[in-house]
């Protein structure tokens, strides 16, 4: 029950359809996507575990895109691609929207690893966060690949070593977290953050973290979450 929130959505890729005819509201996209001169992109948010869609942009012969709707607050969204008749997985960019304008380019044959997006506070500052998380978590990589070549060849010691230096970047990677959240605590991509990459791993510090929110993000959508979360592992 402790880790079953918002990250795991993601995988959920249904959706329902919301779009209209008249696009308009308080947050404004446009972007590019290099290489796509035919399909369909849909926008879409987390909704009662379901994937809802805001709007559907049908792209035929161009590559540019625009799109408008409202937005009560900043939360994460999810830029889908459907190719039609390609099978490619990368289909997906998670971004941080916030009402006004904001800008998303990519490409077709990198969709979500080389999307950048302007417009956001809480994108930018989780943009520099993943950066950072990054950095940690493919020296933790180097280590596990390098500890099971240790154990393939029966170097107990070594392996051993290895193995709690693991351990050592795993704890960097939730300190990482931590700090970010409070840190940002003015910004909505704080709890957020401390719902995908701290209660994930441990709930130590998760009281400190949403008694210094200010109390704007503290009711935020991911702020209630937050709350919600605490007084349920409250009750355990």
């Amino acid at each position: 029950m402790k880790k079953i929130f918002y990250i795991g959505l993601v995988a959920a890729f249904g959706f329902v359809s919301c779009n209209k005819d008249t696009k308009s509201g308080n947050t404004h996209i446009t972007g590019e996507i290099k290489g796509l001169k035919q399909g369909t992109l849909y926008i879409q948010q987390v909704n009662d575990s379901t994937l809802v869609t805001l709007d559907s942009i049908v792209l035929n012969g161009k590559s540019t895109f625009e799109s408008s709707f409202d937005l009560k607050e900043p939360e994460v969204l999810y830029l889908g691609l459907n190719r039609g008749t390609s099978q490619s997985v990368d289909n997906l960019i998670l971004f941080f929207a916030e009402p006004g304008n904001l800008k998303i380019n990519s490409s077709l044959d990198n969709f979500s690893s080389g999307a950048t997006v302007e417009g956001s506070k809480n994108q930018e500052l989780f943009t520099k966060y993943l950066k950072a998380k990054a950095v940690i978590t493919n020296k933790q990589n180097v280590l596990i690949k390098e500890m099971l070549l240790a154990q393939k060849s029966k170097l107990t010691v070594k392996a051993d070593s290895l193995d709690k230096a693991i351990q050592r970047t795993t704890s960097r990677v939730y300190l990482n977290a931590v700090n970010f959240a409070l840190k940002n605590n003015k910004n909505e991509v704080a709890p957020y953050v401390t719902l995908t990459d701290v209660a994930t791993i441990n709930n130590k510090y998760l009281d400190t973290i949403y008694g210094n929110l200010t109390p704007e993000v503290a009711k935020s959508k991911y702020g209630v979450i937050l709350k919600d979360y605490l007084e349920l592992i409250k009750k355990q």
